[in-house]
């Protein structure tokens, strides 16, 4: 879930490694951004099309990313009532901020903005509650297989506060997989380049294409 600033990267991370992904977002002006920037392929308001959609693209060994409308809080345990397990299950909503970063489920013509304004306590009690629904399906599905992790945006501390106690069953990236790639001599890394010139980067791209020959991940 999440297609914001650091989430929006997702759906462009999974088709690069030749993956299918789902991306939920709750706005779709953010949606319709990553497919302008075509970081996202496509998009569905469908929880059913989005995973027969995925279903197919893994069949047909395609990279896919698809964007589906909806709530996290809602469309993980739908998923899972449906049957639906991912092989990788992980969130990039802005969980850290609960005020305004991650909206509860709401009645279809609620504003969670006037919502917030006039019951500030009630309203966060709500988030807490959602991200606790949220983190639970995604401890279920840990337990049915799915490879689970946390990407560091408190998630899980939030769940806790919302009544889940067994938030934390699931690791942080760090320790699941940055560790390891320290242990190898690697890590994640990010060019910048100061010029503001779009060529810069590229000379950098090319500088480790020659240096990494063999890296076939690297390289993509």
């Amino acid at each position: 879930a999440g297609l914001g600033g650091m989430g929006g990267a997702q759906p462009l991370s999974v088709t690069l490694n030749g993956g299918v992904v789902i991306c939920l977002e709750i706005d779709e002006a953010r949606i319709q951004r990553r497919l302008e920037t075509a970081y996202l392929d496509t998009w569905t308001r469908d929880l059913e099309d989005a995973i027969k959609q995925a279903e197919a693209a893994k069949k047909a060994g395609k990279a896919l990313s698809i964007g589906l409308l909806g709530n996290a809080a809602e469309v993980v345990p739908e998923m899972l009532k449906l049957g639906f397990i991912p092989e990788l299950i992980t969130d990039q909503t802005s969980a850290h901020d609960p005020l305004v970063g991650y909206i509860p489920p709401s009645h279809a013509d609620e504003d969670p903005n006037e919502t917030r304004v006039k019951d500030l306590e009630g309203y966060k009690q709500r988030v807490f509650e959602a991200m606790a629904t949220h983190c639970s399906a995604i401890v279920d599905m840990q337990k049915a297989g799915s490879i689970a992790f946390d990407y560091g945006n408190n998630l899980r501390a939030m769940a806790r506060k919302g009544g889940f106690a067994n938030a934390f069953d699931y690791p942080g990236f760090v320790p699941a997989f940055i560790r390891d790639q320290f242990c190898e001599g690697r890590g994640p890394f990010r060019w910048v380049a100061l010029s503001g010139n779009p060529e810069d980067i590229y000379k950098t791209d090319k500088a480790l294409l020659n240096l990494f020959p063999n890296d076939e991940g690297l390289r993509r």
